[in-house]
Formats: structure tokens, C-alpha cells, sequence
């Protein structure tokens, strides 16, 4: 494990995920400080940070081609836990905040939507990449992307889960850009989302009862309509989230930093970024987004070392997607930019379903980042002894010594020759 952090090439990215974790503990601690509450939260999720750091470990011992035939049974496997939702006990799933949407195991909690949303980025990552679904016509890649997407949708919606539901409407919109050929498919599709939201909205201001109707539990519409008139919910449905707008105009330019306490619930997790601006002001909070846009840029850097339409840059690509939907969407409803929704922020909010989740996904980057890396060296190697090489199929005795990759010290040695044919694996 430790040579595994050492390592200068998955240190390059392994160093957010500490900062990402120490930054995490630190504003839980805050949180439950400014609470009055014991740091039961703060423990949990540094047991948590372990148990992800190890996910991260052991799937670098796996190749990437079998993580990608993987994503198939692990898509599988994720529908299973949320269907399992609706057919174990009630106080195995119990109803939290109106949500049917976690498996009660005694010492943790699981969220299954969470594990669906990255098995569904794992598999379409792996249809797309296929030649056979590039030379699909527009309408025929939509259908398949939209029933592998759909299933998932549907489910987490019975669980009254809408913030992860709408984490699945992202990727297909996301998805409906990257492969679509024709205009005219992007702008009708696009047209029709924007149109169901302005009726949304107009419907949640004039005709409320119609959202009920068609399925809108009261306590999301409330949340649309606190939203559309604070003044008017200020005392009630509004009241959470105008402390959470008046802690962080408190913070102002430099923060606070553990003064004036103030209760606020489900600060730790919905409303994290709250804390930080909070305690460290908007100089801090403008810190904060700059890491995370440094790290955005480190994995669009590692995408383009991919080659362009395969399993691996496609992952990325998805991931990244995934990683900027919830921190934005998080940060959006802590500022009232949009009505609170209910996603946690990615390696930063408390959870452990959330964060076993994002370190799966951020174990397989690790991975790609790696397996890059060790071909880049490859590469490098044999271009030095080409001439050498091209002169034989195979190499005997009295060639020199062959290239074997040492993972500990991040590159090659050699050692006495043995027959050689060379193959480039894929990424």
C-alpha cells in the first residue's frame, strides 16, 4: 500500500483524493461543532475514508480490460440492490425523509443509487465504445442508451429519490450531445426538455395540485415553491434554507471559523458548502473551487492520453460528468440558485454509500492513469532498441537483456532475455 502512494505517477492524482479527505473530516468536524454534537459523524467518515483508500488499492491490481468486461455484472448487480429495496422488510429499508431509498445493515446504511449511477457510467462506457453502435443511426443509439439508462431512472424515482434520479437525466442529455450526428435530433430533444421545465414551473406557481396529480410528492413541491417565494415560506419550508443562506453571509470575505453557532440540519451532507464559506469566507470558498477545477483538469489531461472512442476514455469522460452534476447541483442548492435537491457534494459531504461510490470510480481513473503510464514507458523502452528488436521475430541467447516493468519503482529493469513477441495492451 504505501509503495502504491509513492508512486510519482498515481501520487499525481492519489493527492486529491487526501485533500478531498482532509478537507471532507474538516468541515464535518465543523459541522457537528456548530451543532453541539459529539464527533460521532467525524469518525464514521474517516473509517469510511480508509475503506475507500483500500477499494482504490486493490483495483489497481485488476487490468483494465477486465474492469470493462465487469461493467455488465456490476450493472446487473446494481439493479438488484434496487429492486431488493422494494422486497426486503421495512425495517431493512426503512422510509427516511420520505425516501425509500436505503438498506438499513445494523452498524451502516447503503444507498443503492449511488452504486447505480457509476454502474451505469461502467456500461455505457463499454456500448458506446463499440464500432457496431457508431455505425447505429441516431434513433437507434438513443434506444439503446435510453433502456439502459431508463431502468435504472425508474427505480430510483419509485424510491421517492429525485436528486439521484435526476443525476440519470443529466447523462442521458450529456450522452444525447456526445453521440448524436444530426442537429436537428440534438435541438427537438433539447427543445423538449426545456419546455418541460418551463412547465414545471409555471405549473408550481399556478396550478400546483397538477404536479400531485402527476406524481409530485408534497414535500418536492413545497421545496419548488419555497423556492419560486421564500418570503412567503420563511417560518416553514424555507426556514433551512434561509439559515443556510445567513450562515454564509456571515463568513464574509475571510470566515468565521467555529464562531456563531447555529443549528442547521443535514449541514454536513446537503448543505456542506455552507461550512465552508461560512468558516472561511469567500477566500476560502474560492479556494475550494479551484481545487476542484484543477482536479477536473488533471482527469480531462489523463482522458486525452486515452485513445479517443474507447472504453477507458469514455469512462473518464462520463465520470467527470458525474463528479461536476453533484458538486454543482450541490453547490446551486446551498446558494438557492436552485430549489434543494438533495445530492451530496463528491468526496466532500458525509456518507459512506456516496463516498464508496465516487472512490470506485476514482480507483478505476487511478487505474487508466497508470496503465497509461506504464505503456508510455514501454513505448519509450523499445523505441530505444528498435533497430535491435526489428532484426528478429524472436530474440535468443545472445540478444540483450529484456525489459521487465518494476510497479515499485515506476519503471523498467532488465533481465536475462527470454522469447519475445510484442503486443500492445489496451487501455
Amino acid at each position: 500500500m504505501l509503495n502504491f502512494i509513492k508512486n510519482k505517477t498515481n501520487l499525481s492524482i492519489l493527492i486529491f483524493y487526501f485533500i478531498f479527505s482532509f478537507s471532507s473530516l474538516l468541515f464535518i468536524l465543523l459541522a457537528e461543532y456548530n451543532n453541539n454534537k459529539t464527533p460521532t459523524l467525524f469518525l464514521k467518515q474517516f473509517v469510511f475514508y480508509l475503506i475507500g483508500l483500500g477499494i482504490i488499492y486493490l483495483l489497481q491490481k485488476i487490468p483494465i480490460d477486465y474492469i470493462e468486461k465487469f461493467s455488465i455484472a456490476f450493472y446487473l448487480f446494481a439493479l438488484v440492490l434496487l429492486v431488493g429495496i422494494f422486497l426486503v422488510p421495512n425495517n431493512f429499508a426503512p422510509i427516511v425523509n420520505g425516501a425509500r431509498s436505503w438498506y438499513n445493515l445494523g452498524l451502516f446504511t447503503l444507498q443503492p443509487s449511488e452504486f447505480g449511477k457509476i454502474a451505469t457510467v461502467a456500461m455505457i462506457s463499454m456500448l458506446i465504445k463499440e464500432k457496431s453502435f457508431k455505425d447505429n443511426t441516431d434513433t437507434v443509439k438513443l434506444l439503446k442508451i435510453s433502456l439502459i439508462i431508463s431502468i435504472p431512472f425508474v427505480l430510483v424515482l419509485k424510491e421517492n429519490d429525485l436528486g439521484n434520479g435526476l443525476f440519470f437525466i443529466f447523462l442521458f442529455l450529456g450522452l444525447v450531445f456526445l453521440v448524436c450526428n444530426k442537429g436537428k435530433t440534438l435541438f427537438r430533444i433539447y427543445s423538449v426538455v426545456i419546455a418541460g421545465l418551463a412547465i414545471i414551473i409555471l405549473a408550481a406557481l399556478y396550478f400546483p395540485r397538477l404536479l400531485n396529480l402527476v406524481g409530485l410528492k408534497s414535500y418536492q413541491l413545497n421545496r419548488i415553491l419555497s423556492w419560486l417565494n421564500p418570503e412567503a415560506y420563511k417560518l416553514d419550508y424555507s426556514y433551512q434554507i434561509t439559515q443556510v443562506l445567513r450562515e454564509i453571509k456571515l463568513g464574509g470575505l475571510t470566515g468565521t471559523f467555529a464562531k456563531n453557532k447555529n443549528y442547521i440540519d443535514e449541514q454536513f451532507n446537503d448543505f456542506i458548502f455552507s461550512i465552508v464559506a461560512k468558516n472561511f469566507g469567500f477566500i476560502g470558498a474560492a479556494i475550494f473551487l479551484t481545487i476542484f477545477f484543477i482536479f477536473i483538469l488533471r482527469l480531462f489531461n489523463i482522458m486525452k492520453k486515452c485513445e479517443q472512442g474507447n472504453y477507458s476514455y469514455y469512462f473518464i469522460l462520463l465520470a467527470i460528468c458525474s463528479f461536476c452534476f453533484s458538486f454543482f447541483i450541490n453547490i446551486f442548492s446551498t446558494l438557492s440558485i436552485i430549489p434543494v435537491i438533495g445530492i451530496s457534494m463528491p468526496f466532500i459531504s458525509y456518507g459512506g454509500s456516496s463516498l464508496i461510490a465516487n472512490s470506485i470510480l476514482f480507483g478505476i481513473i487511478v487505474k487508466i492513469n497508470a496503465t497509461i503510464h506504464e505503456e508510455y514507458l514501454e513505448d519509450e523502452y523499445y523505441e530505444n532498441y528498435e533497430d535491435e528488436y526489428d532484426e528478429a521475430q524472436y530474440i535468443d541467447d545472445s540478444h540483450p537483456l529484456d525489459p521487465v516493468y518494476d510497479n515499485n519503482n515506476n519503471n523498467y529493469y532488465e533481465e536475462e532475455p527470454q522469447q519475445y513477441k510484442r503486443s500492445k495492451r489496451k487501455r
